[in-house]
């Protein structure tokens, strides 16, 4: 094995590449207001580091796999997120990733080889044309994420809430509604309300459980509510006034 200069900062190189990893990942969440996965982003921090040593000690040897390993590290963060969001939240961390350069290969050739230059800038022109499809069609930005435990007599189950902030829906008694998919099943029959949407009024059976928690600053903080189910797009979704707003 060569000796060479990188290996006398091989601790700050190391460091200096999990720190922009680690960037970009957060970043790519927060573009999309997607909540992270902690887990999965600390293994991809662990496949990075290794991906670095490997790429200083043995260049030679891993050549011909280096964007196997970019690949997989780019995946990784988001794996856990659904095949719709994880390609989107990778395609961002990949266009941050040739922008700014976020692995010693990616940053030699875009140094050394000004065709792979135009490649990239071409490259971000599309990934940006597919963000603003994406953010069209999919992407609400007054729509947050957060875990949700609900409690029944005989179960618990763990789903995905999203915080609607213009949802303010609640019972005459001043109790929010939060409005489950109609496949999930949960809860006992309360009493029938009536709403009013677009002038018309609608009658909707509201379901009481023995707890509704949402998970805010890692720590499930229970809240008072009824259940009601729909045809909607996510699991769970309830107004910003659980959340104080």
């Amino acid at each position: 094995m060569v000796y060479t200069n990188a290996m006398k900062y091989i601790e700050l190189i190391v460091i200096l590449n999990i720190f922009i990893h680690l960037c970009f990942v957060k970043i790519a969440y927060y573009l999309l207001r997607i909540k992270p996965n902690n887990k999965a982003i600390g293994i991809s921090c662990l496949l990075d580091g290794v991906y670095i040593l490997l790429y200083v000690f043995i260049p030679y040897k891993i050549e011909n796999y280096r964007y196997i390993f970019i690949l997989i590290i780019s995946i990784v963060p988001f794996i856990t997120k659904g095949l719709t969001k994880a390609l989107f939240l990778c395609l961002i961390y990949l266009m941050l990733n040739f922008t700014l350069g976020g692995s010693a290969g990616l940053l030699y050739n875009i140094i050394n080889h000004f065709s792979v230059v135009l490649i990239c800038l071409g490259g971000i022109l599309f990934l940006f044309a597919c963000y603003a499809i994406y953010k069209k069609y999919h992407f609400r930005p007054d729509v947050l994420e957060y875990e949700v435990m609900i409690e029944d007599e005989n179960r618990i189950i763990y789903l995905s809430g999203f915080c609607d902030t213009g949802n303010f829906l609640t019972t005459d008694d001043n109790i929010p509604i939060v409005f489950l998919k109609k496949n999930i099943n949960i809860g006992h029959y309360y009493k029938t309300i009536s709403i009013n949407s677009l002038n018309t009024t609608k009658k909707i059976p509201i379901f009481a459980v023995k707890s509704f928690k949402i998970k805010i600053k890692n720590k499930y903080v229970e809240k008072d509510v009824y259940l009601a189910y729909g045809d909607i797009a996510f699991n769970v979704m309830f107004g910003s006034n659980l959340l104080g707003g």
